[in-house]
C-alpha cells in the first residue's frame, strides 16, 4: 500500500513555494528552561557550517564530544556570546562559557535541541538518545 503523501510529484512551483518555509526552518528558535540557571535561554539554530564544524570536532573521546556540544550551544545561544559575560567569567576560550554556566547534562540537552532546530535530527530520535 503506497503512502498517499509519497505519491505527490513535485513541481518547480511547489519547490519555489517551499522557499519561505525552508528559510523559516533554518532560523527557528525556541526558549529552554535551564534548571541550574533558574531561567530560560533562547536557542537558535546556527548556520550549517557550525554544525559541520561541531561534527568534525567530535572524535572518539568523551572530552571531544562534550566540547563539540559546547561549541554548538555557544553558537546557538547569543547571550553566551556576550562580551561582558565572557569577561566576567574570565574565559580563555569563549566556548568555555558553556561549561561554566551549564551542567554536562544540560549541555547535552541544549545541544540536542540545537540539532533538532537545525534539522540535523528528528525530535523522537533525540528523546530516545536522552533515555539511553
Amino acid at each position: 500500500m503506497a503512502n498517499k503523501d509519497r505519491d505527490v510529484k513535485l513541481t518547480l512551483e511547489a519547490l519555489i513555494a517551499k522557499k519561505a518555509d525552508k528559510e523559516a526552518a533554518r532560523n527557528r528558535s525556541e526558549d529552554m528552561y535551564i534548571e541550574s540557571l533558574d531561567g530560560s535561554i533562547t536557542v537558535t539554530a546556527p548556520n550549517r557550517s557550525i554544525f559541520y564544524k561541531a561534527v568534525d570536532m567530535a572524535e572518539d573521546t568523551l572530552e571531544s564530544q562534550v566540547y563539540s556540544n559546547m561549541f554548538l550551544v555557544y553558537n546557538a545561544v547569543s547571550l553566551f556570546r556576550n562580551q561582558e559575560l565572557l569577561e566576567a567569567y574570565e574565559v580563555v576560550d569563549n566556548v568555555e562559557i558553556v561549561d561554566r554556566l551549564l551542567t554536562v547534562a544540560e549541555i547535552k540537552e541544549v545541544a540536542n535541541k540545537v540539532m533538532v532546530l537545525g534539522g540535523f535530527s528528528k525530535p523522537e530520535e533525540v528523546q530516545e538518545e536522552i533515555k539511553n
